[in-house]
């Protein structure tokens, strides 16, 4: 392997561990203290900057130095790299609905407050599809 890509794979590594241990970091601040009375729609607002901002260029940045990589060394008809394409493809759908409960839980924290029964089930649905906790 040449050092080009060596070096491009240790970047996507970074890269990859970076962007999920941040989703799911993200995932537990948000159950700690997305609820929090005062602190809360702060909490929201900047778990989405931080999605907005590091993320989603993480998960981009995943694509393109994979896709790089296979360019540089692999066919794409490697079934091992085809099911790394369905996870990548899994993860952004899943990240695509994080933000939707997250703009929902920010919508309805400042306009109604985290005790109305709105709010509780769009935290339920983040904790059925995330399960943060198990």
């Amino acid at each position: 392997m040449t050092r080009g890509y060596l070096l491009l794979k240790f970047f996507h590594v970074l890269i990859a561990i970076l962007a999920l241990g941040t989703s799911a970091g993200l995932g537990i601040v948000l159950e700690f203290y997305g609820s929090h009375p005062n602190h809360g729609p702060f909490v929201l607002r900047a778990i989405g900057r931080i999605v907005a901002f590091f993320v989603i260029p993480g998960y981009v940045l995943m694509l393109v130095t994979g896709l790089f990589m296979v360019n540089m060394a692999w066919p794409f008809t490697t079934s091992w790299i085809q099911a790394a394409m369905v996870l990548w493809a899994v993860g952004l759908a899943g990240l695509v609905i994080f933000l939707a409960v997250l703009r929902s839980q920010l919508r309805l924290l400042e306009t109604q407050g985290p005790t109305i029964a709105a709010y509780q089930r769009v935290s339920l649905l983040h904790l059925m599809v995330f399960k943060p906790g198990v």
